[in-house]
């Protein structure tokens, strides 16, 4: 099986989880190695998670549906995903798919994380 064309690097900032995603992120592949990434992070407890989508350098439509699945199981589990540097292609993608307001998005790292303290979850 090829490799996929999406990274992703997690670190931990306190009780939030941070994934940093690099590459694409693409029907099959991309959006498949992020959705079992996502499962295991909920599955460990860790319910606050930050996508820093900086270097993503494509994202489908397939992909951003995984993003609203993720974002309803981590809401179930009374978490939230907020995102951080979404580029100006996904903002359009977000808006054209009508899902831009169903995030809480970010330019600035420490500005998101401050959020979860303010607003655990949405």
């Amino acid at each position: 099986m090829p490799a996929s064309k999406l990274s992703i690097v997690e670190r931990q900032v306190d009780d939030v989880t941070i994934l940093v995603l690099a590459g694409e992120m693409l029907l099959d592949d991309g959006d498949l190695v992020y959705g079992r990434r996502i499962d295991e992070v909920l599955a460990a407890g860790h319910v606050k998670i930050l996508l820093d989508l900086a270097d993503v350098t494509y994202i489908d439509s397939s992909s951003v549906g995984m993003l609203a699945a993720t974002l309803k199981a981590a809401r179930a589990r009374h978490g939230d995903i907020r995102l951080l540097r979404v580029s100006s292609k996904g903002q359009r993608l977000l808006s054209l798919l009508r899902l831009k307001t169903l995030f809480e998005q970010f330019d600035d790292e420490a500005m998101a994380l401050k959020s979860f303290q303010w607003r655990p979850s949405v």
